[in-house]
């Protein structure tokens, strides 16, 4: 007989002074952008690698030499980058971590960005 089993999955957040900490700290990470020029974004977080959403499961292989995987998209309400942390978790990447306040909240403080 069929039946139903529930998962639970734990995603660490976090918010942009722990990541001003490790970008200061040339801490051992990679920050990915899943925005890409989706929507006119034009901008990425100075020094982040752009991989769309779709492809980040396809390329997994280029983030799991980093000691971190953050993720971040546009914004807090935007589920892009907590979906691309739950698939890599799911396939057994270690060490992912989701930049929760995004594209919006950086530029918004104005800290560095460059050119997507």
């Amino acid at each position: 007989m069929p039946y139903k089993k529930e998962l639970t999955f734990t995603l660490e957040c976090i918010d942009k002074e722990d990541l001003l900490k490790r970008m200061e700290e040339k801490s051992d990470f990679v920050l990915v952008d899943t925005i890409g020029k989706y929507d006119g974004n034009r901008s990425k977080i100075k020094g982040a690698t752009t991989i769309p959403y779709p492809e980040v499961i396809d390329r997994r292989k280029e983030l799991t030499p980093y000691g971190e995987i953050i993720i971040y998209c546009k914004h807090k309400d935007c589920v892009a980058s907590k979906k691309v942390a739950l698939a890599l978790k799911l396939l057994n990447v270690q060490n992912v971590k989701v930049y929760e306040g995004g594209i919006d909240e950086w530029t918004g403080n104005n800290l560095p960005v460059e050119e997507e």
